[in-house]
């Protein structure tokens, strides 16, 4: 921990007077910094580094990776180097860190021991080297826990790690110089974001997931397959608590019990198996449509009439959770709608962002009469089923 200046007295003064220990207020000072937001550390930086007194202690600037501009509170983008994840820092004022010379310090401060300004900014800059050596082990500690979230994006590939663990690990390392407990750790990542390889931002502290919140999203993850399954006719019905527990275990490498996996889902709002079996709405909704072809001239020539109805349309690019069902649509004439889908004159990016990657499907019902309430009917029920609507609608009809 970097020393507060000592000018005045052994003991400093609060606001209310009343006496503060030494040590105390040095770790206020320490912790009211490590809450600073990126933008104000990249100021304050400068700020010493530009003081006339900085050029008297000479101290030597570490080497720092490779920068960026920095956006917000982002502190660097993940780059995948090798086997394993790196940060590469978005400005060098968040990876500096000034090494001195103590011999040639103490020798400085003897020459110049009336001069308070100096103290205060050995003081300051050795608070930016606590700041950033906790950061620089922080980052690299999490980085390496959740290596494989990192590599894939994937929310269910995070690994739990509460904050008071990520201290403990970087206390057993040994690779973080200074003071690294649960309460500095927490300050640090408050705000803190990294930048993912895929341009998603991600904040520091959600890569400290809880055990309980990662499983909800297991437990999550595991209905939202069981109803695409239902919709897509290979499950016929709802999963017990025991088979989600199963299902978890199986394909995310996680054991919940049961009486566990209960609570989830109560936590969650998801009715049992019994309930779910009766929210069937989308199935309820498509049950005459027709099967499933590939979206192409020749099907729309061979198998769709100009006339009037509903249809949905798949991609295999779309998430597994909702079935693959990317876009609900209805149209007076089924087979020029269709068609204009196909050759891209729809006027949707989103629906030809699929389309033009291939892979998609449909299918259909004529509907003689108030073909858009019906399409109306079908979007409600998917929403209901699925929890969201379709990727591709860009609003409710």
């Amino acid at each position: 921990m970097p020393e507060v200046s000592r000018t005045c007295r052994d003991r400093k003064r609060s606001a209310a007077g009343s006496w503060i220990d030494p040590q105390l207020l040095g770790r206020i000072v320490v912790a009211r910094f490590l809450e600073l937001p990126l933008r104000t550390l990249k100021r304050r930086v400068r700020s010493f580094e530009r003081d006339p007194l900085f050029e008297a202690l000479r101290p030597v600037r570490a080497p720092v990776m490779r920068t960026r501009p920095a956006q917000g509170n982002v502190l660097g983008e993940v780059r995948w180097e090798g086997d394993g994840p790196g940060l590469r820092y978005a400005c060098a004022a968040f990876d500096r860190v000034y090494l001195f010379d103590e011999d040639r310090l103490a020798a400085v401060l003897a020459r110049r021991h009336e001069d308070p300004g100096l103290k205060r900014l050995i003081s300051r800059l050795r608070l930016v080297n606590t700041r950033n050596r906790l950061t620089h082990a922080l980052v690299q500690t999490l980085l390496a826990a959740q290596a494989e979230y990192l590599r894939s994006g994937d929310p269910l590939r995070l690994r739990p790690l509460s904050q008071a663990e990520l201290a403990a690990r970087l206390r057993a390392s040994g690779i973080c110089p200074v003071i690294a407990d649960a309460s500095r750790v927490s300050r640090l990542v408050r705000r803190l974001a990294l930048r993912l390889p895929g341009g998603k931002l991600v904040l520091v502290r959600k890569l400290c997931p809880k055990p309980r919140d990662l499983h909800r999203g297991f437990v999550a993850h595991v209905v939202k397959r069981e109803r695409a399954g239902m919709v897509e006719g290979v499950q016929s019905a709802p999963l017990r608590d025991s088979e989600i527990a199963a299902v978890v275990e199986q394909t995310l490498g996680a054991r919940l019990s049961r009486r566990l996996v209960a609570y989830v889902r109560r936590d969650l709002g998801i009715p049992d198996f019994r309930a779910r079996a009766r929210h069937t709405e989308y199935l309820t909704a498509t049950v005459d449509f027709s099967p499933l072809q590939p979206l192409d001239l020749a099907a729309l020539r061979e198998q769709v009439p100009p006339a009037p109805g509903v249809y949905e349309i798949r991609s295999r690019l779309a998430p597994p959770d909702t079935a693959s069902i990317i876009y609900i649509g209805s149209a007076r004439n089924l087979s020029k709608r269709l068609g204009d889908h196909l050759r891209g004159y729809s006027g949707n990016p989103r629906l030809q962002k699929f389309m033009r990657a291939g892979g998609v499907w449909f299918r259909y019902r004529m509907v003689t009469e108030d073909w858009r309430g019906a399409e109306r009917a079908v979007y409600v029920a998917f929403c209901a089923t699925f929890g969201v609507a379709p990727l591709a609608n860009r609003m409710s009809p």
